[in-house]
């Protein structure tokens, strides 16, 4: 059970640092979610449930590799 919980927690982890990588990107480069969404034609919150790891779109994937030069985010 202990191993079960330390992954859960490591994964955590991981797509909290992932997201605030991302985030510094957009913000340095003045982009905000808002910007992705209206590119994409999709909501704001949809934008940030993909980047925190809450669902998986793969507009906003290709979108972040075109645009910041980040490798698939999600999967």
């Amino acid at each position: 059970m202990t191993s079960y919980m330390t992954k859960k927690r490591n994964s955590k982890v991981k797509n909290v640092k992932r997201a605030a990588l991302i985030k510094f990107k957009l913000n340095s480069r003045g982009l905000k979610l808002s910007d992705i969404a209206s590119d994409l034609q999709i909501t704001r919150t949809a934008v940030y449930r993909s980047i925190n790891d809450l669902s998986t779109i793969r507009r906003v994937d290709e979108w972040l590799c075109e645009n910041l030069g980040l490798e698939v985010v999600n999967g």
